[in-house]
């Protein structure tokens, strides 16, 4: 994949969606799920190996930063469901200098709110945050795992991406009614339902009944051992 890419589009609701599929742990059926979803309205751009053999992983999304592209931008994970009308999500309205998240669904560890699942912003914003990353990426690659705010093998980007954005750029949240975490485990899923109830006001997540989330739900992040939804009878397109 090219990072120099230009754009002819007018409004910073037609953003490119990029999404990362590196290794062996997700097969292409989260490809087919969010091509479903996603392709014909967005331009849905996969990237399969590393951009940089010294980068593990998820690390690899802080090349983006450095596209020379002038229109926002969204990056996200592969274990999610998306749900009602999740294009709200999308193409919630972002200016330059500001730097769209998801509220984190895990407890709040050291002031760090955000959740690196979905990210939308201004590549020319970020190009600090890439030049950052990329003249000490030994360093940052290990220095959350070290300080204790994560584990290992290979994490920390997005609490690195949190600390950088708010040197330079506002960050802001969709609702947190529209984001929520659930597993394959049902004992597990009650817990987080409660808990998803405390945080929107006592609003029921999940109806059993009908086998569905809240209309308000628009991007559900798996947190099961193997992070995989698409064993989830929910994972429907």
């Amino acid at each position: 994949m090219p990072l120099t890419e230009h754009s002819s589009g007018q409004t910073n609701q037609a953003q490119k969606i990029f999404v990362f599929r590196i290794g062996k742990k997700y097969g292409e059926e989260y490809e087919e799920y969010l091509n479903q979803k996603l392709k014909g309205r967005y331009d849905l751009i996969w990237i399969r190996n590393p951009l940089d053999s010294k980068v593990a992983l998820q690390w690899n999304k802080m090349f983006l930063m450095n596209l020379d592209y002038p229109d926002p931008i969204v990056v996200m994970d592969i274990d999610i469901l998306l749900e009602n009308n999740f294009h709200e999500l999308f193409e919630y309205p972002i200016q330059k200098g500001e730097f769209l998240s998801i509220p984190a669904w895990w407890n709040e560890r050291a002031g760090y709110l955000s959740n690196g699942g979905f990210f939308k912003y201004y590549p020319k914003d970020c190009k600090y945050i890439f030049d950052e990353f990329i003249n000490n990426s030994k360093h940052w690659q290990s220095h959350y795992i070290k300080e204790g705010i994560t584990v290992g093998p290979v994490n920390g980007e997005q609490y690195f991406v949190e600390d950088q954005v708010k040197k330079n750029l506002d960050l802001k949240f969709v609702p947190k009614s529209w984001v929520t975490r659930w597993t394959n485990d049902s004992s597990k899923n009650m817990k987080i339902a409660d808990r998803w109830r405390k945080k929107v006001e006592d609003t029921q997540l999940f109806y059993h009944e009908k086998n569905k989330f809240n209309e308000n739900v628009k991007f559900v992040h798996f947190t099961t051992s193997l992070n995989k939804p698409h064993e989830s009878k929910l994972y429907k397109y």
